[in-house]
């Protein structure tokens, strides 16, 4: 093979291997996120840098605490397109399978890509669905209330949340 062919293949090995690391970041943020406002461990520990803040946190942080909860757990249940862990796993070792394979087969990265990609919206539409309704089912004064709440989340600086804020929060929810 000529340099060339083997400079766009080292080019594209590296695009391929950016694009499933966005993927796999974009997919722990949705999966991170639905954990932590379930209530699991770090919930409320939220370190995020900056650009890293999903469009859904300030929404999902200015519901009541109980809310959150049972709008996880309810997804939870209902599965809405999340595989198990295995399944998960298996798609990832797919990956890194591929990625150690010579020669590289860039369309199996891109088949779990897409499968990860897939889930990921399934679960984001399954979430947009679940708050949505929550949303809708609130009085007037029960939706400007809550828009307040996000206008506050807004405002919020990422990583800087202290235990008196949390307890503060706590104390409205």
């Amino acid at each position: 093979m000529d340099k060339t062919g083997t400079a766009a293949r080292r080019r594209m090995r590296w695009v391929l291997i950016a694009s499933l690391a966005l993927n796999l970041i974009f997919v722990g943020l949705i999966a991170g996120a639905a954990y932590r406002h379930a209530g699991g461990p770090g919930a409320g520990d939220h370190a995020r840098g900056p650009g890293a803040r999903s469009y859904a946190t300030p929404y999902v942080r200015a519901l009541p605490r109980e809310v959150r909860r049972a709008m996880f757990r309810d997804l939870r249940r209902s599965g809405s397109g999340m595989p198990s862990r295995s399944e998960r796993r298996a798609l990832y070792d797919r990956v890194l399978a591929a990625l150690r394979q010579e020669p590289f087969d860039a369309a199996e990265v891109e088949d779990v890509l897409r499968e990860q990609g897939r889930v990921a919206l399934a679960l984001q539409t399954a979430a947009e669905g679940a708050w949505l309704a929550e949303v809708s089912s609130m009085s007037p004064e029960e939706r400007a209330a809550y828009a307040d709440r996000v206008a506050v989340e807004l405002t919020r600086r990422p990583g800087k949340h202290g235990k008196k804020r949390r307890e503060g929060r706590e104390a409205e929810d």
